[in-house]
């Protein structure tokens, strides 16, 4: 495979599909059922000898109006990632290329029009991804260890921005990421060391 170019997984990306969908399908379910206890009326209690109770009062959940506009929004980003991650299957788009001293990353990892000099790269590390700089939850860093990634740092004017290139997004996976980052490595030094030269 070609290391100056990374395509995205479709297994990858199929199978975040349908964790996505699942997500949704889960978030809109709740939603649904919490609707539907919220709507019913209070049924009356009978015991033996056909006396009536009256219905028990419901008790109010205080956080009943933030759950379900919650759920609601939870299934609205769960569908969108699905998608995202749906056209990167069935496109199997590029996620990040070099060429001509530039950097070329999808418009997903962050929607940069322009493609990044090799100058305004400051960090490329590679490593597993509960290493790599950046916060994280310790249940995301404890999943992050069975996994690698290609943190970068760049500058677009003014500004500082960072990303994150997952092995299980990568066709090739590991490898492909770790060949990528060398060759990303190689490139920047070469670029540098022409620039001083030619200074």
């Amino acid at each position: 495979m070609n290391p100056s170019i990374l395509h995205f997984s479709r297994t990858g990306s199929f199978i975040k599909v349908l964790f996505f969908l699942g997500v949704a399908a889960v978030a809109f379910a709740v939603a649904g059922l919490m609707h539907a206890e919220g709507e019913a009326p209070p049924e009356a209690i009978y015991l033996p000898g056909g006396v009536e109770l009256p219905a028990p009062v419901p008790r109010k959940d205080p956080l009943a109006p933030f759950k379900m506009p919650l759920l609601i929004v939870a299934g609205g980003v769960s569908l969108f990632y699905a998608g995202r991650h749906g056209l990167r299957a069935a496109t199997r788009a590029v996620a990040a290329r070099t060429e001509g001293g530039r950097l070329h990353l999808h418009s997903s990892y962050g929607g940069e029009i322009d493609p990044v000099p090799v100058e305004a790269i400051t960090d490329a590390i590679f490593d597993r991804a509960d290493r790599l700089p950046g916060e994280a939850s310790g249940s995301a860093k404890l999943g992050a260890r069975l996994r690698h990634g290609l943190y970068l740092r760049y500058r677009t004017g003014n500004a500082t921005r960072e990303m994150r290139l997952i092995d299980n997004d990568i066709e090739g996976g590991t490898e492909q990421l770790r060949r990528f980052a060398a060759h990303l490595d190689v490139w920047r030094h070469s670029r540098r060391d022409r620039a001083v030269s030619e200074g």
